[in-house]
């Protein structure tokens, strides 16, 4: 999502399999244990008065099989180590990915029961056939974002990248923006609750910028399967019920009208990693300090500007996969090749930006001398 599933960029989800974790195979006539994100309105919340679409439709699932629902919370920043945390002594996780390629060693889905994907927002009566209609605007996007991804590809996009969505709002608001694409539940959740429905949000459709939720089960437990399968189809009404509840763009999506970019979206290379995999074959590459003449101070300024929102100061962040102080320990010698690759090809399905044709080749390599200096033995 990330990246769709959870918050922003929780969407932007890694494509590897877990082989480590199990769900509970029994599942108990009187109680139904559900395992979810205490902290991810507007689709799940422990506490307050909004539980969120899930919990709602769990509650709903688990009065029709005539069982208790029990929670397992866990944060689900990153989706598959939130299974891999929480899953055994579990009936269900709400929700995962209907797509037939984001699979998970152990679990089967439920049929589809939610449509989810990104939205324009801008101001009521402002009138959208397709997206190419955006280059009239100043549109807002969220940093590292697929919208972002899909603007920066193409040409006559005028956009400008915020941390968060509040932020966003906050550029709406000021008229900074005329526009914005951001994450259609959450964003019409916050317009519903905190703008009064001020901004329209339309959803868009296309392959990397939206998909179907299911729920998960562990495939030994086919009965449990079957009994949620049939409990969906009689909640559809109140599914429907709750997505209005909650905000969630109700209009016909408009088509994003790229299909090679759609392409490129979905199908980038999955890596581990976060990184591109770089081919046996592919030649190696004389690494120098970039001809531009920049300094390893001014390559440092450079990369705190433009990668640090992601990778944290100094490429020093907290989560493992995206610390570029461990390049050399991940790839060895061939390092400064896969992270030339993932620089200039990007890693969409990971929230990866594109920036070969948008940074200059010169301020690419420039970079990469920099993460030289921070590589651990």
């Amino acid at each position: 999502m990330t990246t769709m599933f959870s918050k922003t960029v929780k969407c932007a989800l890694s494509a590897a399999a877990i082989a480590s974790f199990t769900l509970s195979t029994a599942f108990a006539a009187d109680t139904l244990r559900v395992c979810s994100d205490p902290d991810n309105l507007p689709f799940s919340k422990s506490e307050g008065a909004d539980k969120g679409l899930y919990i709602e439709l769990a509650e709903m699932v688990g009065q029709r099989l005539q069982a208790k629902v029990e929670y397992v919370w866990w944060l689900s920043f990153n989706q598959r180590r939130a299974l891999r945390n929480t899953m055994e002594g579990c009936d269900a996780y709400f929700a995962l990915p209907a797509d037939s390629e984001y699979k998970v060693k152990g679990l089967v889905k439920s049929n589809p029961f939610l449509n989810v994907s990104y939205a324009i927002v801008a101001p009521q009566g402002v009138k959208f056939n397709n997206l190419s209609e955006l280059k009239k605007s100043k549109v807002g996007v969220l940093h590292a974002s697929p919208p972002q991804i899909l603007l920066a590809s193409q040409e006559g996009y005028n956009y400008s990248t915020y941390r968060t969505q509040e932020e966003v709002f906050a550029a709406l608001d000021k008229k900074e923006i005329d526009s914005a694409l951001l994450w259609g539940p959450s964003a019409g959740f916050d317009n519903k609750n905190q703008f009064g429905n001020r901004w329209q949000v339309i959803p868009v459709k296309g392959e990397g910028l939206g998909g179907q939720v299911a729920i998960a089960m562990s495939k030994d437990n086919p009965e449990l399967k079957d009994r949620i399968n049939k409990v969906l189809e009689e909640l559809k009404p109140e599914i429907q019920k709750l997505t209005i509840k909650y905000g969630f763009p109700a209009q016909e999506p408009l088509l994003v009208n790229s299909r090679k970019q759609s392409q490129q979206l979905a199908h980038a290379t999955p890596a581990k990693s976060g990184f591109i995999k770089v081919s046996d074959k592919a030649p190696q590459r004389e690494w120098l300090v970039a001809e531009s003449g920049d300094t390893i101070a001014e390559a440092k300024s450079n990369f705190n500007n433009k990668c640090s929102h992601c990778h944290g100061a100094n490429g020093a962040s907290p989560v493992s996969e995206r610390d570029l102080r461990k390049l050399s320990i991940r790839y060895k010698e061939e390092w400064k090749d896969v992270a030339y690759t993932t620089i200039t090809k990007g890693r969409p399905d990971l929230g990866m930006p594109t920036w070969g044709g948008i940074l200059p080749d010169e301020e690419i390599k420039s970079i990469i001398s920099f993460l030289a200096t921070l590589q651990k033995n």
